[in-house]
C-alpha cells in the first residue's frame, strides 16, 4: 500500500505542489521586481495596526496604482496558484478519507 501512496504523491501531488509553489514565486518576483516590497509590506502592517477595516481599501488602491501588466501577471499567477492549492487539497482529503472514497472517487470519472 505504501508504493501506491508514493507513486500517487509522485504523478500526482508533487507536480500539483511544486505548479503552485511556482505559480506563487513568479507572483512574488514580479512584484519584487516592480516595487520596493519592504516598503509595501511596512505600509501594509501600518494599516493592519492603525484600521484593519481600512484594509480592503488599502489593497484597493494598491491594485488601482500598478501597472496593467504587472496586475496582469500576478492575478494569472495567484489564480493558478490557489487552483492548484485546491485541486491538492482535494487529493489529500480523498487519500485520507480512505480506500472506499478513493475507489468511488474514480468511479465516477
Amino acid at each position: 500500500m505504501r508504493r501506491v501512496y508514493a507513486i500517487w504523491f509522485v504523478r500526482r501531488a508533487l507536480p500539483m505542489a511544486i505548479g503552485s509553489a511556482g505559480s506563487v514565486y513568479l507572483a512574488l518576483r514580479l512584484t519584487a521586481d516592480s516595487f520596493f516590497v519592504a516598503e509595501i509590506m511596512r505600509s501594509f502592517r501600518v494599516v493592519l495596526e492603525n484600521n484593519i477595516w481600512g484594509l480592503p481599501k488599502y489593497i484597493e488602491a494598491a491594485l488601482n496604482n500598478v501597472e496593467p501588466h504587472v496586475l496582469i501577471l500576478v492575478s494569472m499567477g495567484g489564480l493558478i496558484g490557489f487552483a492548484l492549492a485546491v485541486k491538492l487539497l482535494r487529493s489529500v482529503r480523498q487519500i485520507f478519507a480512505g480506500p472506499h472514497s478513493v475507489a468511488a472517487a474514480e468511479a465516477r470519472r
